[in-house]
C-alpha cells in the first residue's frame, strides 16, 4: 500500500563545502613570446602567405571552353583544399602556443604534441608543393588574362609558402630532436 508521501521515495540532501585555502587558478596566460622566436614568426609568416594564397585563388574557377569543358577547376579546388586545410590547422596550432594548452593537459598521450607537429609539418609541405605544380600545371597556359593571371600569382605565393613550411618543418624537428622526451 502506498504511503502519505504518494510513491515518492524521500530524498536524500547533500551538503558541499569547499576549501577557500585551496585555489585552482582559471586564468588563461597568453604566450607571446613564442611569436617573437623563429619557430613563431615562422608560423605568423605561414598565415599570412596562406591568407594572399586564398585570396589569389578565390574563387575556384575554371577557364576556356572547348567543346564545353572548362579547364584548370580541379586544379583551383585541389589548391584551394590544400591552402584552406594547412591554414586552419596552422591556426590551431598557433593558438595552441599562444594558449599554452600543453601546460594543461595533464593526462598520458601515447603521443607528443611536438611529434604531431612535426608530422603535420612535413606533409604540409609536401602538400604545399603539389599544390603549386597543379596550379601553375592548369593555369601556366594561358598566362595574360586576368583569371589566370591571378591564380599564377596564388601560385608563385605557394612556392613561397611551401618554403616556409619547409624551414617551419627543419626548425620543429630540430626542436624535437633536441627536446628530451619527457619535456615533449
Amino acid at each position: 500500500m502506498m504511503n502519505e508521501t504518494n510513491g515518492v521515495k524521500p530524498h536524500t540532501t547533500v551538503t558541499v563545502s569547499t576549501d577557500p585555502s585551496v585555489s585552482q587558478s582559471l586564468e588563461i596566460r597568453l604566450n607571446i613570446g613564442y611569436f617573437k622566436t623563429l619557430p613563431g614568426i615562422t608560423k605568423l609568416i605561414q598565415l599570412a602567405i596562406g591568407v594572399i594564397c586564398m585570396a589569389c585563388a578565390s574563387p575556384a574557377k575554371g577557364v576556356g571552353f572547348v567543346r564545353g569543358t572548362t579547364y584548370g577547376l580541379g586544379h583551383n579546388h585541389w589548391f584551394l583544399f590544400v591552402v584552406v586545410t594547412c591554414f586552419i590547422v596552422t591556426l590551431v596550432w598557433t593558438f595552441f602556443y599562444l594558449l599554452q594548452i600543453r601546460e594543461f593537459i595533464k593526462i598520458k598521450l601515447p603521443f607528443t604534441f611536438l611529434w604531431i607537429e612535426v608530422l603535420y609539418t612535413f606533409i604540409a609541405t609536401a602538400f604545399y608543393v603539389i599544390a603549386f605544380i597543379v596550379l601553375l600545371a592548369g593555369f601556366g597556359w594561358c598566362a595574360g588574362t586576368s583569371d589566370c593571371d591571378a591564380r599564377i600569382t596564388g601560385g608563385v605565393f605557394a612556392i613561397v609558402n611551401s618554403i616556409a613550411y619547409g624551414i617551419g618543418a627543419w626548425l620543429v624537428y630540430k626542436e624535437y630532436n633536441a627536446t628530451p622526451p619527457e619535456l615533449q
